[in-house]
């Protein structure tokens, strides 16, 4: 199958799905092009994958993307159209149910309270309504996300045209048992407990609440301190690395530059902390577990099903003292906490690699394309 990709926001969360799911072998019978703003870092991250092309790249300008995809459609008449994130999907919706072309977006990310607030905030979500339902699916990457678009758009879901699969990840890249020494690198003391964050310097991923934290800790006692390894990117990194110096804690703090070894990083630190505010679905706990490292996590949206029946140490979304006591809790109890990590390495993998995410979603798109044009 022929499938046109279109996306406007190609980071994170839908960078890694295009790797994890499309190069995986459920997918060898469909051959995917690529329509996305520029980026160096998709082409590397596409390349080895044999059944995936970068077929354009334009600006990030809305009409200028959109132009990209209509002129890659036309040209090759693709069976699917596969649209990811809002943005995208909503640009798109309107040109390819003119053309009469099926249309799947995929969501990853949920309306929080407020998103429809304002002067303009109902004929906004009523715009924003009309223009999903002409795609012929909804795929949220998570049950929580589902839920979430159901609450917002209740009469899509009577329409039966929101699906939700949830995102998964490569087990096999994540059960390594090697690791990088981040203590020596960074000259943390052997006594320190060690931290980990991953993830982009936003006020969604809660890196505020962790740096309040440390900050509390390291006061409250000098005899064991707690040091923090960031592989982030992006965001407002440079304003946290600001307020981590005129708080005078930059000697606990360790930032990294990215890395293609996430699971030797991931396994560099002694647990690792994602205070988010809110997830869809996120991919980060899934590769800490296959990985066999502690995790404390927020009971966000997105994350507390993925955390669900697993050995995570879970606190209140947004509560420092909830933080803390899950910090001090492992701190307590390292050897039984990695223990029970190490134990549950192979349901993690089980229960989160890819292939399953990948096959619903060849079920998926044969559903939508063998659909009778006049249902559509």
């Amino acid at each position: 199958m022929r499938i046109v990709v279109f996306a406007k926001h190609p980071g994170g969360g839908i960078r890694t799905y295009f790797s994890y799911v499309y190069g995986d072998k459920a997918q060898r019978n469909n051959a995917f092009s690529l329509v996305t703003p520029k980026s160096e870092a998709l082409q590397a991250i596409v390349a080895s994958r044999a059944n995936v092309e970068v077929a354009a790249q334009s600006s990030d300008n809305s009409a200028m993307l959109l132009i990209a995809l209509i002129k890659q459609v036309v040209r090759v008449r693709p069976e699917l159209v596969h649209s990811h994130g809002f943005t995208a999907g909503l640009i798109a919706a309107l040109p390819l149910w003119l053309l009469r072309i099926p249309h799947v977006i995929t969501t990853h990310d949920v309306f929080m309270p407020g998103y429809f607030h304002g002067r303009f905030g109902k004929l906004k979500k009523w715009v924003m309504g009309r223009l999903f339902s002409l795609a012929d699916m909804i795929n949220p990457v998570g049950e929580d996300a589902a839920s979430n678009f159901i609450d917002t758009f209740p009469g899509l879901d009577s329409r039966g045209s929101v699906k939700w699969i949830r995102n998964g990840v490569e087990a096999d890249c994540f059960l390594v048992d090697s690791f990088r020494d981040l203590r020596n690198e960074a000259g943390i003391p052997s006594d320190a407990l060690v931290l980990g964050f991953f993830g982009r310097f936003m006020a969604q991923k809660g890196f505020s609440l962790l740096v309040d934290a440390v900050d509390r800790l390291n006061r409250e006692s000098s005899e064991k301190p707690v040091h923090v390894c960031c592989f982030g990117w992006g965001g407002f990194i440079r304003e946290e690395q600001a307020d981590i110096r005129s708080r005078g804690l930059e000697s606990f703090f360790h930032f990294f530059p990215a890395t293609d070894l996430m699971a030797e990083a991931i396994r560099g630190v002694d647990v690792v902390v994602m205070p988010s505010k809110w997830e869809a679905c996120p991919l980060l706990p899934m590769e800490v577990m296959i990985a066999g490292r502690p995790l404390i996590a927020s009971n966000c949206i997105g994350m507390k099903e993925v955390v669900a029946d697993t050995p995570a140490m879970v606190f209140e979304v947004g509560s420092l003292d909830g933080l803390l006591e899950k910090i001090r809790l492992f701190a307590a109890n390292r050897d039984s906490f990695q223990l029970e990590s190490d134990r549950f390495r192979q349901e993690a993998a089980l229960r989160f690699d890819v292939g399953q995410t990948s096959s619903k979603l060849v079920d998926l798109f044969n559903d939508v394309v063998d659909k009778p044009e006049s249902n559509r």
